[in-house]
């Protein structure tokens, strides 16, 4: 099932910068301003400035793992009432740069969900292609019923296209029914509970290539066309870049492509070759377009 969660992307906007990935929530200093300084977590539905009750807590007792744990709960807020937000689903959010195609997640967790409403922790992959974010893998996990001890999850993550993400969003939710269900089994339920803690991502095994496989890139310069062989047995993407990053056009091959560039003038450009199904870059370099 797909999930909207791209709903939550909008309330981060430019304060998720890229920090140290910690996911054991061991050096937490949580500020109830909606940051966690630490890891730049961002608590999605922090409202504590207006005197709301806060929804997000770091616990020293009981981890889960190592010295700390996270707490979600969602909570009734009298005030909010007026502005439809009486109740506030703990929610929060990690957004940074990300090019690896993870096969799965993994976390231990404890919830207690309320009145039919479910817990998610989720992941989701995505890449800015011409200023629209684009989802090309995603993982969720839900629980409608109560789980009182520490339990250890893993959740595959299923993919849409073969391209390389260029951005990840770790996602956990005290109450997800409104994302799931649309609301059609209830919203967020006062008192539903998630607890976190160990969250992992976990890679496929990287396969180096053999000395005998090569990838060849050719002519340099080039004018209307360029080239791409290799022997190798793994799809390869290959994206082309402006000198400033900019990302102008990919594709896929598996042992040879003719690139069509004769919609990009004379200059200098950088192209990168990926492995599609690691993420692992296994050729870069810039060619020339001379006409």
């Amino acid at each position: 099932m797909r999930l909207p969660i791209l709903i939550l992307l909008s309330l981060i906007g430019a304060t998720s910068c890229f920090a140290q990935l910690n996911l054991g929530f061991e050096k937490w200093n949580v500020n109830y301003n909606g940051i966690d300084e630490a890891k730049n977590w961002i608590n999605t539905a922090d409202a504590t400035k207006f005197d709301a009750p806060a929804t997000l807590f770091k616990l020293v007792d009981n981890p889960g793992s190592g010295l700390a744990s996270l707490k979600l709960t969602t909570a009734y807020w009298p005030k909010g009432a007026p502005y439809n937000l009486d109740t506030l689903v703990g929610s929060l959010l990690q957004q940074h740069p990300y090019t690896e195609r993870p096969e799965s997640f993994e976390f231990i967790y404890k919830c207690a969900p309320k009145n039919d409403d479910e817990i998610l922790v989720g992941v989701q992959l995505t890449k800015s292609i011409e200023h629209n974010t684009v989802v090309i893998g995603e993982g969720f996990f839900t629980n409608g019923q109560t789980t009182n001890n520490w339990t250890n999850e893993q959740v595959k993550i299923d993919y849409y296209s073969d391209q390389i993400p260029d951005n990840i969003n770790l996602i956990a939710m005290s109450s997800a029914n409104a994302v799931l269900t649309n609301g059609n089994h209830g919203y967020a339920k006062i008192g539903s509970t998630l607890y976190l803690d160990n969250f992992k991502l976990k890679l496929a095994e990287k396969r180096d290539l053999d000395s005998r496989y090569f990838i060849h890139v050719y002519p340099n310069p080039a004018k209307s066309f360029i080239n791409i062989t290799t022997n190798s047995p793994e799809r390869q993407q290959i994206e082309i870049y402006t000198l400033s990053s900019q990302l102008l056009l990919n594709a896929t091959f598996s042992d040879k492509s003719k690139i069509d560039i004769s919609m990009l003038n004379s200059g200098t450009y950088v192209y990168k070759v990926y492995n599609v199904s690691s993420g692992k870059t296994t050729a870069t370099n810039k060619f020339n377009i001379i006409r």
